[in-house]
């Protein structure tokens, strides 16, 4: 690791990963390292290139070449907005990197790094792929240049679904769905949770794994919980974030000091998994794909979750998980009821799940989906394009700013009409 631009690699195509989120290493940073492992043993030279210490260390440890830095993006949500001069120096950055490593094809592993890396590719003829993992907004996908990406990924069907029509008609548009890497939920020493919560055998004690964040919802789980009054019901949190003292302060107002346990945060997610929780609950807002539900189920925990985009994608109601809608404490109550109430039923949902996880989201099948993705770019002539991407984000800049003031001409014009 460090800021060496040395290309140890002359024969294997090497692939610049790029990374730009906060110093943790949670859902896109797991199937980041999971994809640098698989891409180095099937044959590429993979490089990082990171904003996170923490992810760059971990990288480092896996014998992959990291580079890190200070990222910046123009007009985007985070802080500082308008730093043009790192801003330049990333451009700068991404082209000795290509340069020195003799880099072949660029992987934005999200949105933010594509808004300093297109013009950069376009300008030394570089492949780029965009790999999302989350959802953005129009406004977002015009700032960050996604339109001048070669390929783009969406890791379920539901980051795509906002997509515009023949809005990215002049890229490839794909899913490819995380891969769950089973050593991440099974461990010959699990915790003993109920004995660490002073939890009774006749106890059902649920598990949530996670951010604790806002769109997670896990104040919704704390109102089910406090509407069943059944203190043989346990909830064992991990995790951090900032929405924990809001949650440490609602648990002290339901008075559920002894329902509800806050355990420290750890590395060693298989050892939680593969513990002796009755189920794990899980019941986010917004989700695009809900890996933490999957290694729960790797793990042969039944799943209460939300019955959401991204979600559903993955999971049926009834059939390998419960799924209830979305901040209804009603139907959550009676969905932790249910599974209390049915041992059986919390067994097939259980094994439907493994099953279902173990099958359809395999390591194996997410590098050879990568790997065709990766030789379709490759394969591809891409010559000198950086005035033609000019171009393309001057039409869709105007087109946008167009259809924004004709949106608001026209409801003017409607409201004067039902106001005269």
């Amino acid at each position: 690791m460090g800021n060496n631009l040395v290309n140890k690699n002359n024969h294997k195509t090497s692939i610049l990963y790029v990374h730009y989120g906060d110093d943790w290493i949670r859902g896109s940073e797991v199937v980041l390292l999971d994809l640098l492992i698989l891409v180095k043993q099937h044959g590429y030279y993979p490089v990082l290139w990171c904003n996170s210490a923490i992810l760059a260390n971990k990288a480092a440890s896996l014998g992959i070449e990291v580079i890190i830095d200070n990222f910046v993006c123009l007009g985007y949500w985070t802080q500082p907005k308008w730093d043009f001069l790192q801003y330049f120096k990333l451009l700068i950055k991404a082209k000795q990197l290509i340069e020195q490593y003799k880099i072949s094809l660029v992987h934005c592993n999200n949105g933010a790094p594509c808004q300093w890396m297109t013009p950069i590719c376009k300008l030394t003829s570089t492949a780029i792929l965009l790999h999302l993992h989350a959802k953005y907004l129009y406004r977002d996908r015009l700032t960050l240049l996604f339109n001048s990406a070669d390929s783009i990924i969406g890791v379920s069907h539901s980051v795509i679904a906002p997509f515009k029509q023949n809005e990215f008609k002049n890229q490839q548009v794909n899913v490819i769905y995380n891969a769950i890497e089973p050593s991440r939920a099974l461990t010959s020493n699990p915790r003993d949770i109920r004995a660490e919560f002073s939890a009774r055998d006749s106890d059902f004690v649920m598990l949530y794994l996670g951010s604790l964040i806002t769109r997670k919802s896990v104040h919704q789980i704390l109102f089910a919980l406090a509407s069943l009054k059944n203190n043989k019901i346990k909830l064992a949190i991990f995790g951090s974030g900032s929405e924990k003292t809001n949650l440490v302060n609602l648990v002290k107002k339901l008075d559920l000091n002894s329902r509800v346990k806050f355990f420290l945060p750890t590395d060693n997610v298989a050892s939680i998994y593969s513990s002796n929780a009755d189920c794990f609950i899980s019941v986010p807002s917004e989700e695009v794909f809900g890996l933490t539900l999957a290694e729960a189920s790797i793990a042969k925990l039944p799943i209460i979750t939300s019955d959401i985009p991204g979600i559903n994608e993955i999971y049926s109601h009834n059939t390998n998980a419960l799924l209830v809608p979305p901040n209804n404490i009603e139907k959550l109550a009676y969905a932790i009821n249910t599974l209390i109430d049915n041992p059986r039923l919390r067994n097939r949902l259980a094994k439907n799940a493994h099953q279902h996880i173990l099958k359809n989201f395999t390591l194996q099948q997410q590098i050879k989906a990568f790997n065709h993705a990766y030789q379709s770019l490759l394969n591809k002539k891409h010559s000198l394009e950086l005035l033609k991407m000019c171009l393309l984000q001057l039409k869709s800049f105007c087109s946008a700013i167009f259809n924004k003031t004709l949106a608001y001409l026209l409801l003017k014009i409607s409201w004067r009409k039902s106001h005269d």
